[in-house]
């Protein structure tokens, strides 16, 4: 089973950015193509639109400005909704507050992660169970990298902190194994009460860490 995957905000807000802008360069376009015409020849251009377009425009403006309106309304709507269901204005924010604070970011995240942890707990599946247990795993390295512990690997990590530092970090190396094991081993099995002791032991380390309180 494979470990839990990072929200891929990145991807997700270039994808939408994209959307934007080939709407956007479609609404231009007509206009950089209408500028260049009304540089090298103005008057002769707005009199050729207007002999060409004016009859039509007298004879269908109601429809016209009807269809204006409501092709207006449809497009804003689906750009809303487009916003509202990929939280895409979330997406932005973290990435702004990013910019100017990652630490601010990477513990928002960390206890977002923690109360689906809980929520998974709940769970009577046993792959909720496991995932819980990645996911925990993968909260406490963060958290020991943005306190600025170096290693490629939440194992090099614990191997430079001490119990003086952290009280458990001998139970922790023993459930990393189990998460490896988990990870590695799809047929691995696991009951509730193997899980929450484990989850109990990421806690008390989430709580020295300051990342929760008891």
């Amino acid at each position: 089973m494979a470990g839990p995957k990072k929200p891929e905000t990145k991807s997700t807000a270039t994808g939408l950015e994209l959307l934007v802008f080939i709407l956007l360069l479609t609404a231009i376009i007509p206009v950089i193509a209408g500028f260049f015409a009304f540089t090298f020849n103005p008057l002769k251009f707005l009199s050729e639109v207007r002999a060409y377009f004016a009859p039509f425009f007298e004879r269908y403006l109601f429809w016209l400005e009807a269809s204006a309106v409501i092709f207006s309304a449809l497009f804003l709507w689906g750009i809303i909704y487009i916003f509202i269901k990929t939280n895409y204005l979330e997406i932005k924010r973290e990435q702004f507050l990013d910019i100017l604070g990652k630490p601010y970011v990477s513990r928002r995240r960390s206890l977002k992660g923690w109360k689906q942890i809980q929520s998974r707990l709940q769970s009577q599946e046993q792959n909720q169970w496991k995932l819980a247990i990645l996911e925990a795993d993968h909260i406490l390295n963060e958290i020991l990298k943005m306190s600025g512990y170096l290693g490629a690997k939440l194992e090099d990590k614990l191997e430079l902190i001490t119990p003086a530092q952290l009280s458990n970090v001998e139970e922790v190396k023993k459930v990393h194994q189990i998460r490896h094991k988990i990870a590695s081993d799809p047929g691995f099995l696991i009951t509730n009460e193997e899980a929450r002791e484990i989850i109990d032991i990421y806690k008390k380390s989430f709580i020295e860490l300051n990342l929760i309180q008891d």
